[in-house]
C-alpha cells in the first residue's frame, strides 16, 4: 500500500510544481466564479438617475426632491434649466424632470399644478421609468393637498388650526402607505435557491471534472515514453502502479477542492465550519468518481490528442447537460439526459449542504450513485489501463 501511496505523493509534488496546472486549475475557477457571481449573483435590481431642475425653490418642490432621493435605487442628479436643456441637446441624458415656478404656491391653494417631462427620443428604458416614480411620487403629494383642501372645505366655519389638519391628514396618509386597502402580493413560483447554493457546486464540480480527465494526457505522454514500463522493472506492479495513479488523480482533485472551498466560505461566508466540513467531505467523492473517469479516458485513448479532446467533450457534454448553473427542472428531456451525468448528484447534493437541507447525512442516494460510478469507472478503467502502447 506504501508505493501506491508513494507514486501519489510524487504526482502531487509535480502538480504543486507546474504553474501551468496550478494556474488552470485553481486561479481560472477563482476568475470565472468572481465572473459568474459578478454577472448573476447580485440579483436583479433597480438604479437610474433622475434628473431635476427645481424652478419653483418652494417647500412643496424641496419635498418632492426629498422624496425621489428617498426611493431606492433611484439617484437624483441637481441641474439648471440651461445645462439641462444643453445636456438634452447632446443626448448626454435622455430625461429631465423641471419643477416649473408656482409649483408650491399652487398646491398649497389647493390648485391643480403640473410637472414637466423633457426627454430624448423615448427616453431609455431607465429613464421612462424613473419618469413615473417621481410622476407617481408628485400625485401622491399632490393628492394629500387635495384631501387638505377637501377637509378645510368640511370643517370650514369651525375653529380648527390648520396645523392640526395638516397632521391629521399627514397621519392618515402615513397610516394608508402602511395598509392600503388594495394590496399586492407576489408569489414565486418554482423552488428559489441561493444563486451561491448553485455556482459553488457547479463551478468546483466542473473543474474537478476538467482536471481529473484532463490528465489521461499525461498518462499517454508517460505511456508514449516509455515511463510507465520503467516502473514495472521495479518492484512495483500494474496494480499498484494503476492506485497510484488513481490516487494522483483523487488527491489532485481534492487539492484544488480545499483551495476553491476554503476561498469560497472565507470570502462569500456561504457556510459554517460544520458546513465547510460536510462539503469538503463529499467532494471526496466526486474526487473519486471522476477520478475514474478521467482513467476510462486515459484508457481507452491512444494518443495525448484524443485523451485531451475526450476529455474536453466529456466534461462540457456533462457540464451542459447536468444543468451545472442553472437548474433544468424535474421533467422534460433536459431532465432526463442531467439524471445520466455525475456532474447533477454532486450539484444537488453540496448545493443542498450549503442550504441547510438535510447535511452531509441526508445525501444518500447522491453519494450512493457517485459511489457506484466511482467503483464502475475504476473497474472499467483497470481493464483498459496499459502501460505501453
Amino acid at each position: 500500500m506504501l508505493r501506491p501511496l508513494s507514486i501519489a505523493w510524487i504526482e502531487l509534488k509535480r502538480f504543486g510544481a507546474d504553474r501551468g496546472a496550478l494556474a488552470f486549475g485553481i486561479a481560472l475557477p477563482i476568475a470565472l466564479f468572481a465572473l459568474m457571481y459578478g454577472a448573476f449573483g447580485q440579483g436583479v435590481s433597480f438604479s437610474a438617475t433622475a434628473n431635476m431642475v427645481d424652478l419653483d425653490g418652494g417647500p412643496v418642490a424641496a419635498e418632492l426632491i426629498d422624496r425621489v432621493s428617498a426611493f431606492d435605487g433611484l439617484e437624483v442628479e441637481m441641474l439648471t434649466e440651461a445645462g439641462a436643456d444643453a445636456a438634452l441637446d447632446r443626448s448626454q441624458i435622455l430625461t429631465a424632470v423641471f419643477i416649473p415656478a408656482g409649483f408650491s404656491d399652487r398646491l398649497e391653494a389647493g390648485e391643480p399644478a403640473s410637472v414637466l417631462f423633457k426627454r430624448r427620443g423615448s427616453g431609455g428604458d431607465s429613464g421612462q421609468v424613473a419618469s413615473q416614480i417621481v410622476q407617481g411620487l408628485a400625485q401622491d403629494i399632490a393628492a394629500e393637498f387635495e384631501i387638505r383642501e377637501l377637509v378645510r372645505s368640511r370643517l370650514d366655519g369651525r375653529d380648527v388650526p390648520e396645523a392640526e389638519i395638516v397632521a391629521t391628514v399627514g397621519a392618515l396618509m402615513e397610516q394608508a402607505g402602511v395598509a392600503p386597502a388594495v394590496a399586492v402580493e407576489v408569489r414565486a413560483v418554482g423552488e428559489e435557491q441561493n444563486v451561491l447554493d448553485r455556482l459553488i457546486p457547479g463551478v468546483l464540480t466542473m473543474f474537478l471534472m476538467f482536471a481529473a480527465t484532463i490528465s489521461a494526457a499525461s498518462i499517454i505522454t508517460e505511456r508514449n515514453a516509455g515511463t510507465l514500463e520503467r516502473l514495472l522493472t521495479t518492484r512495483l506492479s500494474v496494480n499498484q502502479l494503476f492506485v497510484g495513479k488513481f490516487l494522483a488523480s483523487s488527491g489532485r482533485a481534492m487539492v484544488q477542492a480545499l483551495i476553491l472551498l476554503s476561498l469560497a466560505f472565507a470570502v462569500l461566508r456561504v457556510g459554517d465550519a460544520a458546513t465547510f466540513a460536510q462539503v469538503v467531505a463529499f467532494s471526496l467523492l466526486i474526487s473519486a468518481a471522476v477520478s475514474s473517469l478521467g482513467l476510462v479516458v486515459a484508457g481507452l485513448a491512444r494518443t495525448e490528442d484524443q485523451a485531451t479532446w475526450g476529455s474536453v467533450f466529456l466534461t462540457m457534454t456533462l457540464t451542459v447537460f447536468s444543468g451545472t448553473f442553472v437548474s433544468v427542472g424535474e421533467t422534460g428531456v433536459l431532465a432526463f439526459l442531467s439524471k445520466l451525468t455525475p456532474n447533477k448528484y454532486a450539484i444537488d447534493a453540496i448545493g443542498d449542504i450549503l442550504a441547510g437541507s438535510g447535511g452531509l447525512v441526508g445525501q444518500g442516494p447522491e453519494a450512493a450513485i457517485l459511489g457506484g460510478i466511482a467503483v464502475v469507472g475504476v473497474l472499467v478503467a483497470r481493464v483498459a489501463f496499459r502501460t505501453a502502447q
